[in-house]
């Protein structure tokens, strides 16, 4: 019996103990590996909130190993983190394989562009000099074309160094420039083997973006991930914003400048159509490039009329037609000029590139006409603008207001098993209703099975949140920065740094830092700032080969971040996470929720801002041996009667509240 065998599995005596040194046997975790193995028994849909430290990984794959091997099943496992997927995939299941002697059959899929076509990268090698606009570009298709040789799986994941993204853009697998079994190279296809390891494969390993942009493209569109009979969403919290994204629709001159300069680069005398001759097409695309400089810049003047401040990057736009649509003329005349193109290459090869162009052109096209138009009701259409030293980035953009109808009848609908979970699922409230209420009701989630488990952590002594009393209020940035700045001086001393401060804005980010930096340097601290020209990436590394570095961040450090160890010992919030009412999407949803006479503070804005509070709290303990403080520098969490549900949904720990002297 499964059940029984579970239990074996993670006992003291069972065979993660004889493969693992200091193996500890953790009661939530074996209760979820029971009740996950239950719901695939019966296909239900089941929501587990775990703790940090319960080992969620090894809940889940456990019994999804033994379903998808007995029933010869398949299974998608979903994250949100590139960093947790590589550790299922690396670390978790090769360990697992070997403790319980059997073969998941599990692989790490990948989207279609990371793949190399080597139809593309032999057509390209015939016409670099026209497609590569300097020893740069051409350094780095060199390089490609000699890994092309030893590579193993011919995606980007194989590659020490990751290429310049226009010259992989030539190379990469497309969907619509594909020639499929027809193709000279198919029988050496590194997508075709990716595919083919898929269909044989039972555990499918994905990231929440390649779930949701195959789920946007609809049943007859998919072609990376098959039909599967058992979801888990891990990091489940995320599901909302990356679905939405991929549901909806974003273009942008930016990305228009790059196609176009694929096709043909005047300034560079570089592109697809000269290697062609096709002159016709390059007019064609000179005077769209004009004319998308002109209507990208409309666009832009009309933002910057009406922003509603100089912090805003995005406007809401409720009128259709609030610009003439300049660009659908030369878009579709350049559509035109390709199609004859097409029926005059001569090439196969050339035919396919031209194909996959004008399937773009047309595709973005269409993308500006629903957005310009607004042809969808339930959706939020804004502008979003943002300067650069070369160009300023504008972009229009759609997603749909409300997801959850969405999902309930294209994903949930299904008579299959899927698992949500997560360590922060959960707002506590005041009233008898499902702690779940909100993840649920936001993703279209009603028949579902729930499961709170606490985390295997001794909070209560490996934890002490330090409160200020008497802060200023967050809305005046100039008295709520000074007071910040000069609480940070005596918390961040507590700990001699290994420090987190999580901020909800670059604007009050920057304002602390430009305070403080010169004290935190002058007390020999490794200062530390997102955004300062290196990558999350870096900056972490940075923070964790440094004993005593101060991380100043913002919204991508609140979540998804594990440093162990005395690295990180003290995490600073702030401010509470209130979503900003003025984006376009936060502001469309307070929106639906009022106009159907609900309390949009209490069952969107509140909710939100307390699975955020619950992320940041956990980037403090990561393991049994961690010990730190948490310090909240938002009085709000006990002058408001709100406070109560920040300070309920986490771990019971050990609370001290405070006066500072910012005098």
């Amino acid at each position: 019996m499964l059940k029984e065998k579970i239990k074996h599995i993670f006992s003291q005596t069972g065979p993660l103990a004889k493969a693992m040194p200091n193996y500890e046997v953790r009661p939530e975790q074996i209760e979820m590996a029971l009740d996950i193995s239950e719901a695939i028994s019966n296909s239900d849909h089941l929501i587990v909130e775990a703790g940090t430290g319960v080992g969620k990984s090894f809940s889940y794959l456990i019994p999804v190993a033994f379903y998808t091997s007995e029933y010869n099943v398949t299974a998608i496992i979903s994250t949100n983190t590139i960093s947790l997927q590589e550790q299922i995939i690396h670390k978790d299941i090769p360990f697992l394989e070997k403790a319980l002697q059997m073969d998941f059959k599990a692989v790490l899929v990948k989207g279609r562009h990371n793949y190399l076509c080597l139809r593309r990268l032999h057509s390209s090698n015939f016409k670099q000099k026209d497609l590569f606009s300097d020893e740069y570009e051409m350094g780095h298709f060199a390089r490609i074309f000699a890994w092309s040789y030893k590579t193993k799986d011919g995606s980007l994941y194989d590659m020490e160094e990751q290429p310049d993204p226009k010259v992989w853009s030539m190379v990469s697998s497309d969907s619509q420039a594909c020639h499929g079994k027809r193709c000279t190279y198919y029988k050496d296809c590194f997508f075709k083997k990716a595919r083919e390891k898929i269909q044989t494969s039972r555990i499918l390993v994905v990231n929440h973006h390649l779930f949701f942009s195959d789920f946007a493209l609809g049943e007859d569109q998919k072609d990376i991930l098959p039909d599967s009979d058992i979801v888990i969403f891990d990091e489940a919290h995320n599901i909302e914003s990356v679905a939405t994204e991929h549901l909806g629709i974003n273009v942008s001159n930016v990305g228009l400048r790059h196609l176009l300069e694929l096709l043909f680069n005047p300034t560079k005398q570089k592109g697809f159509l000269l290697s062609i001759g096709d002159h016709d097409s390059m007019e064609w695309v000179e005077i769209a490039r004009k004319r998308s400089d002109i209507f990208f810049k409309k666009i832009g003047n009309y933002f910057l009329e009406r922003r509603s401040s100089n912090e805003s990057d995005s406007l809401r736009i409720k009128r259709p037609g609030f610009i003439e649509n300049e660009l659908a003329p030369p878009l579709l005349k350049l559509s035109e000029s390709l199609i004859n193109a097409k029926h005059n290459a001569n090439t196969k090869e050339d035919e396919l590139e031209l194909s996959g162009f004008i399937k773009k052109i047309n595709a973005f096209n269409n993308s500006i006409e629903f957005i310009l138009n607004q042809k969808l009701e339930g959706y939020v259409y804004w502008i979003e603008y943002s300067r650069d030293k070369k160009i300023n980035k504008v972009s229009l953009n759609a997603a749909p207001i409300n997801i959850g109808p969405i999902l309930k009848e294209r994903l949930f609908s299904l008579p299959r098993p899927i698992i949500f979970t997560s360590a922060t699922l959960s707002v506590e409230g005041d009233t008898s209703s499902s702690p779940f209420r909100y993840f649920k009701n936001r993703i279209g989630l009603s028949d579902i099975k729930e499961k709170r488990l606490g985390s295997s952590f001794d909070y209560k002594n490996q934890v002490r949140m330090y409160i200020s009393k008497d802060m200023p209020n967050p809305d005046n940035l100039m008295d709520y920065s000074k007071a910040v700045a000069e609480s940070l001086k005596r918390y961040i001393g507590l700990t001699n740094g290994n420090a987190f401060i999580l901020f909800t804005s670059y604007s009050l980010m920057n304002s602390v830092y430009e305070e403080i930096e010169d004290y935190l340097v002058g007390q020999g601290y490794n200062v530390l700032r997102q955004g300062d020209r290196i990558g999350r990436t870096r900056i972490l590394s940075d923070f964790k080969k440094s004993p005593g570095s101060v991380l100043f961040g913002v919204d991508s450090f609140w979540q998804g971040v594990d440093v162990q160890g005395e690295a990180l010992s003290n995490v600073i919030i702030t401010k509470l996470p209130f979503s900003v009412p003025d984006h376009p999407i936060v502001e469309a949803r307070i929106e639906e929720i009022e106009l159907r006479g609900g309390d949009a503070f209490l069952e969107y804005t509140l909710p939100e801002a307390v699975l955020k509070f619950k992320q940041g709290f956990g980037r403090l303990i990561r393991s049994k041996k961690d010990t730190g403080i948490i310090v909240v520098l938002d009085s709000r969490i006990i002058n408001k009667s709100y406070g109560r549900h920040f300070l309920r949904s986490i771990p019971e720990c050990e609370i001290i509240i405070e006066r500072i002297n910012l005098v």
